[in-house]
């Protein structure tokens, strides 16, 4: 059910905030790394950490995380999300740049938890509050949001640490997030199905093993080499969950992705140009690390 367009306005707007949030973090941190290093007495591999938890969580409870703000209320989930990623980012703040790494660490992977709540939830919202007429330029907006917000972290961050140390990153996060958290919880109307479906608790499970070994593998291999027993299981690891998950969708009575779906040409057209823009956005160096946008 749609809402009335003069109720529509702020909508939009606070939904590509609370999706810069999520985006920008990304690899915002990144041009931090020589500091935090510094400062902290980081290893290389907690440097890694750092930076990678964060996206290993979010990718990994992403799909189980849309399923119950569908069930249980998509406004709801998000706030949830906002505030949590809020809370994270504070902590990092009181906590001062000569942190432990392994709080640091310990942020980052609860910043991917809200995150996950985060993300899929904005684009419920846009496909339960717009018409099909408006549809289609909000989704381009949650595109283009998507594609750009991990320049905005990138530079945001940059040139807040011209004026301040590393920990000015987390002061850009609890922007975005505050802003997100306002306009949604003054514009956007909750909403969850009608008729909810039992949550597939497997099919979540076996989706975040799925994304996050296959994810850990492909961030390990540039520092371990590929032909790593670490980097190997991880890698075989992910493609035994992916295979568990599919069978176990086609056979399950209520699936949390129905993998027959693809066999829908705009569905599956859909997927993969979203595929190929984050691929542009975060692809692949010469020497295999992601590389951050230019």
């Amino acid at each position: 059910m749609t809402r009335s367009t003069s109720g529509k306005h702020g909508v939009l707007p606070s939904i590509a905030i609370s999706l810069m949030t999520v985006i920008s973090a990304v690899s915002a941190l990144n041009i931090a790394i020589p500091e935090i290093a510094e400062k902290t007495g980081a290893t290389q591999t907690q440097l890694t950490w750092v930076v990678d938890a964060y996206t290993v969580v979010f990718a990994g409870l992403l799909l189980i995380s849309g399923a119950i703000g569908d069930r249980f209320g998509r406004k709801t989930l998000l706030q949830i999300g906002l505030v949590i990623y809020l809370v994270a980012n504070v902590y990092g703040i009181l906590s001062g740049p000569e942190m432990d790494p392994q709080i640091l660490i310990a942020i980052r992977v609860i910043t991917g938890v809200g995150a996950a709540m985060i993300m899929p939830s904005t684009l419920s919202i846009i496909t339960t509050t717009f018409d099909k007429e408006e549809r289609a330029k909000a989704v381009g907006v949650w595109v283009s949001v998507a594609g750009g917000g991990a320049v905005v972290g990138l530079f945001g961050t940059a040139l807040l640490m011209v004026w301040f140390d590393w920990t000015s990153f987390f002061w850009l996060n609890i922007a975005f997030a505050a802003l997100g958290l306002l306009g949604v919880t003054v514009n956007v109307v909750n909403s969850k199905d009608l008729t909810p479906r039992p949550l597939d608790l497997a099919g979540g499970a076996l989706s975040a093993f799925a994304v996050s070994s296959l994810i850990f593998g492909i961030i390990e291999g540039p520092d371990l080499g590929w032909d790593d027993p670490l980097t190997l299981f991880g890698l075989a690891a992910g493609a035994t969950f992916i295979l568990a998950f599919v069978f176990w969708e086609l056979n399950t009575q209520h699936p949390l992705l129905d993998p027959r779906l693809f066999r829908i040409r705009a569905f599956s057209a859909g997927s993969l140009s979203i595929t190929i823009q984050f691929l542009a956005q975060f692809g692949v160096r010469g020497n295999g690390k992601f590389f951050e946008p230019l």
